[in-house]
């Protein structure tokens, strides 16, 4: 699918101050984060060096349960409300900052928006500055330099630039540090346990000089407070999550949103906590890395660097750059800000609000943070859940006229709501956020009930939430004017492509038509070497139905106007992340605006498959066909074929006239690859047997014409 007329798309936003392509809905079929990989962004996210302080102060005044579940409590609470907001995401492929007008008006969004924002700059620069200390530590120890500021500016740099490759590079470097920072921080509870140990101090029976029946409440306010913000703008990241498409129940659908929150954050945080809690109680020090650094030389020092810097790296790419930069270029869309000079922007100011100061006025600087985000997390969910009963117009989001410009582009209702919880939560002091998250909601609530929907009405109310307003789960993606191409819109000049196929010759599904409604779609997934190529050949002629395969790299490469030999290299192979940011220049997306040549040609390649399958009954063989067609809607009937290693590795050996290694090798690698271009692009497991209706082993005793006609009848019969 061609992109769409650069100078179309300029003179479009030049119109239209409200849109860029950074902050347009994300489709189905453009995301491509999994659970794993948000699980894994989760646990770097998780473990920031500045939690430690949170089990040390809570120890004063309670013991080592009253720390944990304090923690556990706490961080559940966030866990609930990230993902409810994070459906937000999900469903409609919104960022955060995005869907705030519709609570906030088209103008009035920016107000927290931007001061969001700028609250995860600032935290980009403390958690830089405290991996930069950690970094000078360790020059100085071993090669006696002591420059902490250029570190500072050093490591800076180094984020920022990751950041700007994209989600994908983000993910990638998540599955990279999450295990190591597991392993290093279980190491580093073994260490500072240790220390309690042989100072004779009992962790268990540990009994607060000063016991104080408020600390607990304290304790777990703080540490809702350090993920108020992320609790809030989460749909900046789920907007990525791969979800079943017109999967209507909430929990199946938010699978990956919902459980990669709950089963990293409550466990990690209660387990920092406790390490921060046992180092203070053995040496009077909540950091048990400078306690272990006091102690520690040559390769200890080493696995502590690694973990301050994955810590800290992990944690600022995914919570401090990317929500403040969709923050930044929803302000800026009508400049054409972009998401790389927006991430530029964050970590410009992260760098300049002088974050050592910050760090010494830590919970001053959380109790702030937490004040205001917690009514806008309150105000998100009344108007997302309550209010519009998770329905959207999210075409009129992108309309300077439309529903959301309100009074002149603000929302009183939110305006309000938010300063009345912001308030609340300061006169809540300590427990500020479980004053402002009720307020801002109900404040909400009250306003818009009986003011606005009467003044403003709002199209999904009116209809009775029609389901035309819903996203993914409906098999809706979003398509805003001008941008169609963008979301996936098929293209004319593609669907040209496969009207010139001939399929008159072919009677085969008549019969399956009348009795269904519907064309017969059989789609082949295969092992490499299995012959699930030959088999669906075979199945064809006794069906009598076209069947499809390498037609689709050669009508991608007339649609792209590329040598059909060099797409065949890219054929079912996942795009190289590096390679394509160092050559394209990467830009913030499940599939980046500036696409790799791969990604071009699965979008393609989609398309093309779609047409075939709305223009006759057919066999479809690879390329994510069952993915492709589920996701429009389109009933297939999904066919897997696997075979014995050893008799794959013999017909290459055959095939190809290669010896036993090389076969065996080829298909091993070929077979990663097939994997993991199936995992890239789609929600599915390649191989897992719950995905297709047939799973057929080519290695049983049986010609593959007696396999094809069992295949024929187990279609006819069913």
């Amino acid at each position: 699918m061609k992109d769409s007329n650069p100078k179309a798309v300029k003179k479009t936003a030049d119109k239209n101050p409200l849109i860029s392509e950074d902050i347009l809905p994300i489709g189905s079929k453009r995301r491509s984060l999994g659970g794993l990989g948000f699980t894994n962004i989760w646990i770097g996210m998780a473990i920031v060096i500045s939690v430690f302080s949170f089990g040390a102060s809570g120890i004063d005044g309670m013991n080592i349960i009253g720390v944990a579940t304090a923690t556990l409590v706490a961080n559940i609470i966030i866990a609930v409300i990230g993902s409810l907001n994070g459906d937000i995401g999900v469903e409609h492929g919104l960022s955060f900052a995005t869907y705030l007008r519709a609570p906030f008006g088209i103008t009035g969004v920016h107000f927290p928006a931007v001061a969001r924002g700028f609250v995860a700059a600032c935290w980009f620069g403390i958690n830089t500055y405290i991996g930069s200390a950690a970094i000078n530590y360790f020059t100085i120890a071993l090669f006696g330099v002591d420059n902490w500021f250029l570190w500072f500016l050093v490591f800076a740099v180094v984020q920022i630039i990751n950041t700007m490759l994209g989600i994908k590079a983000i993910d990638k470097f998540a599955s990279f540090a999450a295990p190591c920072i597991i392993l290093i921080t279980c190491w580093m509870f073994y260490k500072v346990h240790q220390l309690a140990v042989l100072n004779n101090i009992s962790i268990f029976d540990y009994v607060p000089p000063h016991p104080s029946p408020q600390c607990w409440m304290i304790t777990m306010c703080a540490n809702i407070g350090m993920w108020a913000a992320l609790a809030a703008d989460i749909p900046s990241m789920t907007r990525s999550l791969k979800a079943p498409v017109g999967e209507r129940n909430w929990f199946r659908r938010n699978r990956n949103n919902w459980i990669p929150q709950f089963a990293t954050l409550p466990i990690i945080e209660t387990f920092i906590a406790v390490i921060g809690a046992i180092s203070y109680l053995t040496t009077g020090n909540w950091n048990p890395v400078e306690v272990i650094q006091a102690q520690a030389q040559g390769f200890t020092l080493v696995i502590l660097l690694v973990m301050v810097i994955l810590a800290q790296w992990s944690t600022n790419t995914a919570a401090n750059l990317v929500p403040p930069a969709l923050c930044f270029a929803n302000a800026g869309a009508k400049w054409n800000l972009s998401y790389k000079v927006a991430v530029l922007i964050a970590g410009v100011i992260g760098v300049c609000v002088m974050p050592w100061k910050m760090l010494d006025q830590l919970y001053t600087w959380l109790g702030y943070f937490g004040s205001f985000l917690s009514a806008l997390a309150g105000i998100m969910i009344c108007d997302y859940y309550i209010i519009r009963r998770r329905r959207l117009n999210v075409q009129d989001l992108y309309k300077k006229d439309g529903q959301y410009r309100y009074h002149g582009g603000f929302n009183l209702c939110g305006i309000i709501a938010w300063i009345a919880g912001t308030l609340a939560a300061n006169l809540g002091s300590d427990y500020g956020y479980l004053f402002g998250l009720p307020t801002g909601f109900l404040v909400y609530l009250v306003l818009m009930k009986v003011w606005y929907l009467k003044k403003f009405p709002q199209a999904e109310v009116e209809s009775h939430y029609s389901e035309e307003y819903l996203g993914i789960s409906v098999g809706n993606d979003w398509k805003i004017e001008g941008y169609e191409t963008f979301a996936g819109e098929p293209d004319a000049e593609t669907d040209a492509l496969t009207g010139a196929i001939d399929v008159s010759r072919y009677t085969g599904g008549k019969q399956y038509e009348a009795e269904t409604g519907h064309r017969l779609i059989i789609t082949f997934g295969r092992q490499y070497g299995s012959r699930g190529r030959e088999l669906a050949r075979i199945l064809a002629e006794k069906m009598d139905l076209p069947v499809y395969d390498e037609d689709m790299i050669r009508l991608a490469s007339i649609e792209m106007g590329v040598d059909e030999q060099t797409l065949r290299k890219k054929d079912e192979v996942p795009r190289n992340e590096l390679l394509h940011a160092l050559t394209a220049g990467g830009m913030y997306a499940a599939k980046e605006y500036e696409p790799a040549t791969s990604d071009k040609m699965f979008e393609i390649q989609s398309q093309i498959i779609e047409d075939l399958a709305r223009k006759s009954s057919c066999i479809l063989v690879g390329r994510c066909s069952n993915y492709v067609l589920d996701s429009v809607g389109i009933p297939t009937i999904d066919i897997f074929v696997v075979a014995d290693l050893e008799d794959r590795i013999r017909h290459i050996e055959e095939r190809d006239h290669v010896n036993y290694e090389k076969a065996r090798n080829y298909i091993q690698k070929t077979e990663k690859k097939r994997q993991a271009y199936f995992n890239y692009y789609t929600p599915y497991e390649w191989g897992n047997p719950q995905y297709y209706d047939l799973c057929v082993n080519t290695s049983c005793h049986m010609s593959m014409d007696s396999l094809a006609e069992h295949i024929r009848g187990f279609i006819v019969n069913n």
